[in-house]
């Protein structure tokens, strides 16, 4: 089928234009900082408009700034009022992934639904992605759904699933024959199940021969030694992608992968203290979201990326602002202070931290280091901690299985009473 054919009906079965939409997009990322930001303007302007001619409650604000920063509970609170009784055109219903325990339920319009898949094909091309190519999906449901439609299309995109839930040996080893036999040429997906399966290979002393460009992870964070390990075992660049589908935030990194370039022409974004990061889908107007509060930590920048792109960047995005752990003081720490803890140790390749009020439990992905190192290595960890947190045990494993969300996910910080939590060889 020839390949303008192919995507155009694509866009038909999604009732969207992310084909027509990515070829401005190629255009505006190397748009000044300056035209961007009168872009967005415009578009916040309008956006705000139509905001308060449709939702009584936001009537009377006068500038956008004086609008409430607004989050799950208080749309589910006011859904009905939120919803434009009189858009025309396109509705789609969306559902979050439910990662905090709160999943949502909302709606966009094709404008929202063509920047959803022409800001993921961005981030594709960046990498080396040329329509056509074959990509596998290693993840979970949360990024490649469920439903007749879904298998419709990633059909026509020659996207092939391989689901990051039980990634035993036998099933990583089955991977990687397929990505060498089915001639993938990115994957796209969790950087948890990318880089354990990064870590299988390099633990076995083996790497992978492949004709892939690149390899993009998205939905967690990704560690610079994960990356570090992802690439030595699959012999291509790594790169990271960011989306925060209902706050209507896209960012992509570019070929110096030095912060996040996010599509400020379809978002207005906002930092505020302590780096919550706050977006408004200025596209749109099916429900209105404004100055939504995604949930991430994020770091900002004001510098020029080399690459030209007038873009804003994303410094970093450190994650979620609920990742807390509390001790039995009920002193509270940020999964960051773990991050930054780990984060230059080099033996220490992935983590995860699972406390109740009295116990707190350490796993550490190491790879091969002699019991005597991990003994030392833990002891001190121990002290370091202790200075900071209150338990009456610390225990530090290593190279245990992880626990995972129910949606796949890997959570850095996890309280023993989650109840989204389920046994993963992750």
């Amino acid at each position: 089928m020839d390949l303008a054919l192919r995507y155009r009906l694509i866009d038909l079965v999604r009732r969207s234009d992310s084909v027509g939409l990515l070829q401005e997009l190629r255009q505006w990322q190397f748009d000044s900082q300056e035209k961007n930001q009168a872009t967005t303007q415009t578009e916040l302007e309008k956006y705000f408009d139509e905001l308060r001619r449709q939702v009584p409650m936001f009537r009377h604000a006068e500038q956008f700034s004086d609008l409430p920063v607004i989050d799950k509970s208080f749309i589910r609170n006011h859904y009905s009022d939120l919803i434009n009784p009189h858009f025309k055109g396109n509705r789609f219903r969306k559902k979050t992934g439910g990662s905090t325990g709160e999943p949502l339920v909302y709606y966009t319009g094709s404008r929202s639904q063509s920047y959803l898949w022409a800001g993921i094909y961005l981030s594709w091309e960046v990498a080396g992605y040329r329509f056509g190519d074959k990509v596998a999906f290693l993840a979970g449901p949360s990024l490649f759904g469920n439903g007749y439609q879904r298998s419709i299309y990633f059909g026509l995109l020659k996207v092939t699933i391989m689901s990051a839930f039980n990634l035993t040996p036998e099933t990583m080893e089955g991977y990687g024959r397929r990505l060498q036999k089915e001639n993938i040429r990115l994957i796209y997906g969790y950087a948890s199940a990318i880089h354990l399966m990064a870590r299988h290979y390099l633990n076995a002393g083996k790497t992978l021969s492949t004709n892939l460009r690149a390899i993009i992870c998205t939905s967690e964070t990704l560690l610079p030694a994960m990356r570090a390990d992802i690439e030595a075992a699959f012999g291509v660049p790594c790169y990271n992608q960011y989306g925060c589908n209902d706050a209507g935030v896209s960012a992509y990194e570019c070929e110096h992968r030095n912060g996040l370039h996010l599509i400020s022409t379809r978002s207005h974004t906002e930092v505020l203290d302590g780096g919550q990061f706050i977006s408004t889908d200025l596209a749109n107007h099916a429900m209105f979201m404004p100055r939504y509060n995604t949930g991430d930590i994020v770091v900002k920048s004001d510098r020029q990326c080399p690459c030209g792109r007038g873009f804003p960047l994303i410094e970093q995005v450190l994650g979620r602002q609920n990742d807390m752990l509390v001790d039995r003081r009920g002193t509270s720490v940020h999964s960051l202070f773990f991050m930054y803890l780990f984060g230059h140790d080099a033996r220490i390749h992935s983590f995860q931290v699972i406390f109740d009020e009295s116990e707190l439990v350490i796993n550490l992905k190491t790879g091969n280091i002699e019991s005597g190192e991990r003994a030392i290595m833990a002891e001190q960890l121990r002290e370091n901690i202790s200075q900071k947190l209150s338990f009456d045990t610390i225990n530090i494993v290593f190279n245990q299985p992880f626990s995972a969300l129910t949606n796949g996910k890997h959570c850095f910080v996890l309280k023993k009473s989650a109840t989204l939590l389920r046994d993963s060889t992750t």
